[in-house]
């Protein structure tokens, strides 16, 4: 099984998870504290856009069937491919700790990002919100360093707990 608070695959029989420390019981892992007083580091908009770019590249180099495949394995830990290559995921601004379900992330990324963003409206402003969807990060004033996409589904991406203790 994989540990719901970093990702990390754990074995069946494990008490604790080996990468994050987090306490597995039943199945699933119990949040753990970090550093900062349990708040999560917010994954910075380099990290976001270098996902977006393995994201797209993977995309081409499938036919978009291998990425579609590895979005469905890793969608319940709230990453897309390239999020999880870059060792980053998406949660809800109240509770950060605790990656995106199956369902919500597939709400986020296909209908709220893909169907409204890059697609109806897009069309007609000419792609424009579609690029200022993403860049909406760099000057977002919420503290949250959220995209347009982010806003709508109050969500942001933080950083893996594994990657804050490299640091």
């Amino acid at each position: 099984m994989f540990c719901s608070n970093c990702g990390k695959e754990t074995p069946d029989t494990a008490g604790f998870c080996g990468s994050c420390g987090g306490q597995i019981s039943s199945g699933t892992v119990s949040p753990v504290q970090t550093s900062s007083g349990g708040e999560a580091e917010l994954a910075t908009v380099a990290r976001r856009l270098g996902a977006l770019a393995l994201d797209a590249l993977i995309e081409v180099f499938t036919l978009y069937v291998g990425w579609l495949v590895w979005f469905l394995i890793v969608c319940g830990r709230g990453q897309t491919p390239g999020k999880q290559l870059v060792g980053i995921y998406a949660a809800k601004v109240s509770d950060t700790q605790r990656p995106l379900s199956w369902g919500s992330m597939f709400l986020r990324e296909f209908v709220i990002k893909g169907l409204l963003f890059a697609g109806v409206i897009s069309i007609f402003t000419s792609g424009i919100v579609g690029v200022l969807d993403y860049l909406w990060a760099l000057w977002d004033g919420t503290g949250h360093r959220q995209t347009l996409h982010d806003k709508v589904s109050q969500t942001s991406v933080y950083q893996k707990m594994d990657h804050l203790n490299d640091q």
